[in-house]
């Protein structure tokens, strides 16, 4: 740092220590001396952090006005920032020295992190050419931080600052680099009839206008590196702002800083200070749910503030009802170019008035991305919506990435912004593109249909379902194991049941491609216990009307819509599902479905208490799965029964159906959870020692295939055995264990997780750890009222209160 440097920073230090010192003793805050001084609260924070090191005279003169000091107070902050070599910024300026910026917005809030750097940046132009890019999506906010940032930084720019609206995205009426040099030329003082014709001598004269000079140039809404490369400046002591939705990165030297959308407590404070605190504070929950619908877009939360400006009247909750309506959402956000659709509309016109033929068809691929409606976009979907191979499109993706249109989360992983796909949705709806949007959404659906068929055969090989016609694998990601495939599921459930939900409005597309999509999707959701899920899709796919002349798929659907109505308690419902189911295959005379159906029907009347009618139901599956010789439907079948047998008693039977289960294995997976389910059915029968000999086989099983699921559920029964017999050390380790391992294949809660947490809580009251079990419990409660499972939310919480009325919690 050189003398004068030095010098200034000493000064700054002085300014702010008298100005925090006058500010304490007026009683003030910052932000109402901000307020009283017409200034921003983030300006005199600065200023008190010594950090703005050449304040205005007129700002030191309303900071005194609003602090009500004396004339020798006020000459005393003026003189501790007066040296030689470092004028204070001329009040008002000189009539040859251009200050062209916009006015800041004066509620200008958040963006603490990038305004600092860009401060910061801009503190270090005296030494060198400061180049900075601020770039994000449209309605961001970049303009407004840029400006303020100048005003802010005034003082370092004494010589002025420059302005040019370059509306790069805007075709048609977008400035070459000639029209804008030649409007800096003009700001700089040189007669039009001196300002030269061709484009290499007006940046010579425009260098040489401004070296010597420290300038800030604020080139906003630029298009490409090559419009802006002229109007740089070239010696040391300026400075160039550039505002862009592109990133331009290859621009050599400069500084990109990214603009995020606001955070909830971000676009609260915004709202609040367009609104006013008091009434966001009186509808905290709308607010929230307004950031929530805006994504947090600054532009966006800025209309409905002054929208509620406007209206005193009116409560946030009702443009929390508009817009949910997404018909109405971007109508709501503005109808003028200053709107959120006409900002959204000039990033798309750019491409789509491209003379490149790969940004017109970036421009399609937008459209057709609002097809994929789940927090992540996939580039194997988006290839087959496209109809593309994947490295096509993948390659408009990242041209929509570089205009801020999709964000990149990682290496072939993507996100739109909800305003953005509701944008991209409005202009695919249009009645010319239906042909176009219909046939996107069928090849989306053959997709997802055929990847839920890949991962149904990885995780149920034994299962009896069928897809309906042929299943196309091109471009479907090869699922090796049972973590990788429920977690891509995971990633894309929401975009396929979206895509579902858009094929119900197009005459025939549900039908044609629900069922086989349902079936298909039966093993993911069975294996992640996601029955709200099931049922949900389930329910859709039946709303669409039976498959033509299938009654075998419709008995499928019917069966498996029983199974999460059982695992969520509402057992008459199962059962009279799967007598329905039931009819349909004995129509079909489907002798494996019907065996099925009585299987499954024996096992919700047995969890009705009905012991003798499940014992019909399993007997009468058995011998119908021995007449149609199915493997899989006779192990089944076995099974089922020696639950019952033990259930009520008969031990050899029941060993004996076990064993004939056991044998009948067809493959490592249904080998050891046929073991598990024997091994739970000797536990409920006390009978702990063969319990664990079948449970012993069941994990070392699931530890050669590898399988999370299994060996989290084996462990949860091994916990339980250990309890039962008083062995607490051992039984928490095994639960604590299990969780680790849902954890591990499941990133969220379920009904499992919530059954292991329970049983936690158990083994925690038994050892006295009262407190901790309230805890573990209260969490169990919150996951099975979450998933529906309100029997079990009901039991623990009479378990809560049995345990608080006992004393025991201390």
């Amino acid at each position: 740092m050189d003398s004068v440097d030095g010098e200034v920073v000493a000064m700054a230090a002085e300014f702010s220590e008298l100005l925090r010192r006058h500010r304490l003793a007026a009683g003030h805050t910052q932000a109402a001396l901000a307020e009283l001084a017409g200034l921003s609260e983030q300006a005199v924070s600065l200023l008190e952090r010594g950090t703005r090191r050449r304040p205005r005279a007129e700002t030191i003169h309303a900071l005194s006005t609003a602090l009500k000091l004396t004339t020798e107070a006020e000459q005393e902050l003026l003189g501790s920032i007066r040296a030689t070599g470092t004028p204070v910024s001329p009040s008002p300026p000189a009539a040859h020295v251009p200050w062209e910026l916009p006015q800041t917005v004066a509620d200008f809030t958040a963006r603490e992190g990038q305004l600092s750097k860009v401060l910061d940046a801009l503190a270090g132009s005296g030494s060198s050419t400061v180049c900075l890019v601020i770039t994000g999506m449209g309605g961001v906010g970049k303009t407004a931080l840029a400006v303020h940032a100048g005003h802010l930084s005034a003082g370092q720019f004494p010589d002025g600052q420059l302005y040019v609206a370059l509306r790069g995205h805007d075709p048609g009426v977008a400035l070459t680099a000639v029209e804008a040099l030649g409007q800096l030329l003009r700001s700089l003082g040189v007669r039009q009839e001196a300002v030269p014709d061709e484009l290499d001598e007006m940046a010579r004269l425009y260098r040489s206008r401004i070296a010597g000079r420290r300038m800030l140039i604020l080139l906003d809404d630029a298009s490409s590196v090559d419009q802006v490369t002229p109007l740089l400046p070239g010696g040391n002591g300026s400075a160039a702002l550039i505002i862009s939705r592109r990133f331009l990165a290859t621009l050599p030297g400069s500084l990109i800083v990214r603009l995020p959308t606001f955070t909830s407590s971000e676009s609260l404070r915004l709202l609040a200070s367009v609104a006013g605190e008091e009434r966001v504070n009186s509808e905290l929950e709308a607010a929230l749910e307004l950031s929530e619908l805006t994504g947090g877009l600054p532009l966006a939360l800025r209309l409905i503030g002054a929208r509620l400006t406007m209206r005193p009247q009116w409560l946030l909750q009702h443009f929390v009802d508009q817009l949910q309506d997404e018909r109405r959402s971007l109508d709501e956000l503005g109808l003028d170019h200053s709107g959120v659709r006409a900002t959204f509309a000039s990033s798309l016109n750019e491409l789509t008035a491209s003379p490149l033929a790969a940004d017109r068809d970036a421009a399609i691929a937008f459209d057709l991305l609002s097809l994929a409606d789940g927090p992540e976009i996939s580039v194997p979907l988006v290839a087959r919506l496209l109809d593309l191979d994947p490295r096509a499109a993948e390659e408009r993706l990242e041209r929509l990435v570089d205009l801020h249109l999709l964000d990149s989360l990682g290496p072939l992983r993507y996100q739109m912004h909800d305003l953005l796909r509701a944008f991209a949705r409005e202009r695919l709806s249009v009645r010319d593109r239906e042909a176009e949007r219909t046939a996107a959404i069928e090849r989306g659906l053959r997709f997802y249909t055929a990847a839920a068929w890949q991962a149904q055969r990885l995780t149920h090989p034994w299962s009896p379902r069928q897809p309906i016609g042929e299943v196309d694998l091109t471009g479907v990601p090869t699922f090796t194991n049972l973590t990788d495939a429920p977690a891509w599921f995971d990633a894309e459930y929401d975009s396929i049941l979206a895509l579902y939900k858009l094929a119900s409005a197009v005459p025939g597309l549900a039908r044609r491609y629900g069922p086989s999509l349902a079936l298909g999707l039966f093993g993911y959701l069975e294996l992640r216990a996601y029955w709200l899920r099931m049922r949900t899709m389930l329910d859709l796919v039946l709303a669409s009307g039976p498959p033509m002349d299938d009654l075998v798929t419709w008995g499928w659907l019917e069966h498996d819509r029983a199974i999460p109505d059982s695992e969520l308690g509402h057992l008459a419902e199962s059962r009279a599902r799967l007598l329905r189911a039931l009819e349909h295959f004995e129509a079909a005379q489907h002798l494996g479905g019907v065996a099925r159906c009585c299987s499954s029907l024996s096992h919700v009347c047995e969890r009705l208490d009905q012991v003798e009618e499940a014992i019909e139901w399993g007997e009468r599956g058995l011998k119908l799965a021995q007449e149609a010789g199915e493997r899989n439907a006779l192990g089944t079948s076995h099974l089922a029964v020696g639950i019952l047998y033990n259930r009520i008693g008969r031990r050899d039977d029941a060993r004996a159906a076990f064993r004939a289960s056991i044998e009948l294995a067809d493959n490592d997976r249904s080998l050891a959870r046929r073991h598990r389910l024997a091994a739970g059915s000797y536990l409920a029968a006390g009978l702990y020692d063969i319990a664990v000999e079948h449970l012993d086989a069941a994990l070392a099983i699931y530890t050669r295939i590898d399988d999370p699921p299994g060996l989290a559920e084996s462990r949860h029964y091994l916990g339980q055995l250990e309890f039962a017999r008083g062995n607490y050390p051992e039984a928490e380790r095994n639960v604590r264990e299990g969780l680790r391992l849902n954890e591990l294949y499941n990133n969220s809660d379920s009904q499992r997780r919530g059954l292991l947490l329970a049983s936690l809580a158990a083994i925690q009251d038994a050892t006295a750890k009262h407190a901790a079990a309230r805890l573990t419990r209260s969490r169990a409660i919150e996951i099975f009222e979450a998933e529906g499972v309100l029997a079990e939310a009901d039991d623990l919480r009479r378990k809560q209160a049995a345990v608080s009325g006992n004393g025991s919690e201390g």
